[in-house]
């Protein structure tokens, strides 16, 4: 199978309960989540990360955004594969794809701002997403509104 990645940076002072990523299957192709690494950092580079716990939740994706999806840069980890089908996103044109409540995500994510997190789903089969625009997964903040200068740094990893 051919592996992807996508880097993402969440808007500053995101809100709590706001999506800031999605990969998405389409008709035509379907993969798995494989790698997730987080972090947070101030945006001012003079200064320091406020100390504070954060939690991203993986949330399955149960209906498709509306209006254009702002595509985020896909990386061929291996540059003799195709194009990535999948789509990978940062934001949606009208409407955000439907997910469930916080109790209902698929992976929850806590960690420390000054540190980071990376998961390897290398042996997990559970993050498969199928081959319908209809399916995928939406990157949350579940942990307050960020402080002021503060974002996400995100980057995944996935197969087709």
């Amino acid at each position: 199978m051919a592996r992807y990645s996508s880097h993402v940076t969440s808007s500053a002072a995101l809100t709590d309960d706001t999506g800031f990523a999605w990969l998405m299957g389409t008709a035509t192709a379907g993969g798995k989540l494989r790698r997730v690494i987080l972090g947070c950092r101030n945006t001012t580079a003079a200064s320091a990360v406020t100390d504070f716990q954060c939690k991203v939740g993986v949330a399955r994706v149960t209906a498709d955004g509306v209006g254009a999806l702002t595509a985020a840069t896909v990386n061929k980890l291996d540059l003799r594969h195709p194009t990535a089908i999948l789509r990978s996103g940062t934001a949606w044109a009208t409407t955000v794809p439907t997910v469930g409540a916080e109790a209902t995500d698929a992976l929850s994510i806590p960690f420390n701002a000054k540190s980071g997190v990376d998961i390897p789903a290398e042996f997990l089969e559970e993050y498969w997403i199928s081959n319908v625009v209809t399916d995928g997964f939406a990157f949350i903040n579940r942990s307050g509104a960020l402080p002021a200068s503060h974002v996400f740094d995100l980057l995944y990893e996935w197969e087709e």
